[in-house]
């Protein structure tokens, strides 16, 4: 089981479909805030090779971006992102948020934490492959979920009309 997880959710996408996307790995100015979180460990690791980073208002840290003006609209890469090959880290040392992308630890106005769903996400082409990710996501992934949502709150973003609500955590009521 310690294996699948440090894979995610490669059971569930066709592979193909992500090489071929990289929306993931894509980003605009209005998406900057889709940076992924990155631990300490992989920071340090980042910083030995010049990959510039930077500090969220939140104290977390992320890569840098370099915006480029294409005839289109502006965009940048992930700095990981090798445009032939994908993501230059090994699957397993690559950021909790991208491993688990289109998933995305969220909080509602309230408070509630959430697992919200990009669902605009071409690798979810149909509802079956929807219907495979919730239940996987909401059931065998659902503690791993939580426990980096515990062990690194700076992780979960607000919840965002993007992103399809999967899961709620429900409220305790002491005494019930």
């Amino acid at each position: 089981h310690r294996t699948r997880s440090l894979f995610m959710l490669t059971h569930i996408f066709n592979s193909a479909v992500c090489a071929r996307c990289r929306l993931c790995c894509n980003f605009r100015p209005a998406s900057v805030w889709e940076t992924p979180f990155l631990e300490d460990s992989l920071c340090e690791q980042l910083s030995r090779r010049g990959i510039p980073l930077c500090t969220r208002p939140n104290g977390s840290r992320s890569f840098c971006l370099s915006f480029r003006t294409d005839a289109a609209e502006e965009t940048a890469d992930c700095p990981l992102l090798d445009p032939t090959s994908g993501c230059t880290l090994p699957r397993a040392e690559r950021p909790f948020e991208c491993r688990v992308w289109p998933l995305r630890l969220m909080q509602d106005e309230s408070g509630a934490l959430c697992i919200g769903c990009y669902t605009a996400c071409p690798a979810l082409n149909d509802a079956e492959t929807l219907k495979r990710l919730t239940a996987y996501a909401c059931g065998e992934l659902l503690p791993e979920l939580l426990d980096y949502a515990r062990r690194f709150p700076q992780s979960i973003r607000a919840l965002h009309p993007a992103y399809t609500l999967l899961w709620k955590q429900m409220p305790c009521h002491p005494g019930h």
